[in-house]
């Protein structure tokens, strides 16, 4: 309790202000207090706050503690059963661990979490993804893509990480998709065991397109296509990548701008129909050299029918580049 005296008299003036002023004094301390237990307590509040997610990644963490979870103090929370690669729980029951220990928890609204281990699949992510890469390069020699992203399609065996990668299988279908799954085989300590994974890549290949129309039997030149690049999903079915292969003929016409195909093509022959050639016909120890017009598509050692410059019709045997043997 204060006490105020009160003096009157010029000479006792002095000792009333003394005793106001230890009443300030005093009230300034208390506030200074209050305000600090108050900061404490708030700090101390706030650093006892835990906010739970509804996914973690644990790998080789089998045994949970609190500063898992973000916390400064270690104390067990749960324990993942070593078989389990995905395991899932009541949010409550790792609330409840934290409120033994008077932490403020904020649950994941879906009521549940899970814990999934080789989330970056055991260290063998990359070495996958570019595996997978290596396929798409040896199909599309010039795609242009980084690596793939991978995600197993079914929860991995909990050795995976003494698993070793032998080789990745794609179908020639998931080839011209942007996403797709495939088989990866790996050995095992004991034998080899096949893993499904999804992949998702972002790709684009160098494809050809039609300058201008083209017509039935046109054999392809330089002068007849463009260099284009499009995404791989929009790969239409037997497109030409990379590099065109030479002697093309279109058997369909093909208008402007059109992805070239290999449907569209076949490669020139030998010999084209309607082509003038050098034949050859044997009469007892004579051979005859005449002049005929094929009336057939062929290469070397094709059997044609030709047409004699006197209008007989024959089988003859291309033996080069615009000559032929008669057969009997």
């Amino acid at each position: 309790m204060v006490k105020f005296h009160l003096f009157f008299g010029c000479g006792n003036s002095s000792v009333v202000e003394h005793d106001l002023a230890k009443v300030g004094v005093a009230s300034s301390n208390l506030v200074s207090r209050s305000i600090f237990f108050l900061l404490l307590l708030a700090t101390f509040s706030f650093s006892k706050t835990i906010t739970l997610l509804p996914h973690y990644c644990i790998d080789e963490n089998l045994k949970l503690n609190a500063d898992f979870f973000g916390a400064k103090e270690k104390f067990t929370i749960l324990t993942i059963p070593k078989t389990r690669t995905k395991y899932t729980v009541p949010s409550l029951h790792v609330k409840s661990e934290f409120k033994k220990h008077n932490y403020s928890v904020i649950e994941p609204q879906s009521g549940v979490i899970t814990f999934e281990r080789f989330c970056n699949l055991a260290g063998k992510q990359t070495q996958i993804a570019k595996a997978v890469l290596k396929v798409f390069k040896q199909q599309y020699p010039c795609i242009d893509a980084n690596l793939p992203q991978i995600k197993a399609l079914s929860p991995l065996p909990y050795d995976f990480k003494s698993y070793s990668l032998i080789k990745v299988e794609l179908k020639n279908s998931s080839l011209r998709r942007r996403k797709s799954s495939f088989k990866a085989i790996f050995k095992t300590v004991t034998s080899e065991k096949q893993i499904y994974f999804d992949f998702y890549i972002d790709a684009k290949v160098d494809v050809f397109k039609a300058k201008h129309k083209l017509y039935n039997d046109k054999i392809l030149s330089n002068n007849d296509y463009d260099k284009t690049s499009i995404k791989l999903d929009k790969l239409p079915s037997k497109v030409i990548t990379c590099k065109m292969p030479s002697n093309l003929m279109t058997k369909n016409y093909i208008s402007a701008n059109s992805i070239l195909t290999m449907n569209k093509f076949e490669y020139k022959k030998d010999i084209l129909r309607g082509s003038k050639i050098v034949i050859y016909i044997k009469e007892g120890m004579l051979v005859i050299e005449s002049e005929a017009k094929a009336l057939e598509d062929g290469n070397i050692g094709d059997v044609i029918r030709i047409k004699s410059s006197n209008g007989k019709l024959f089988r003859a045997k291309i033996i080069s580049k615009y000559k032929a043997i008669i057969l009997e």
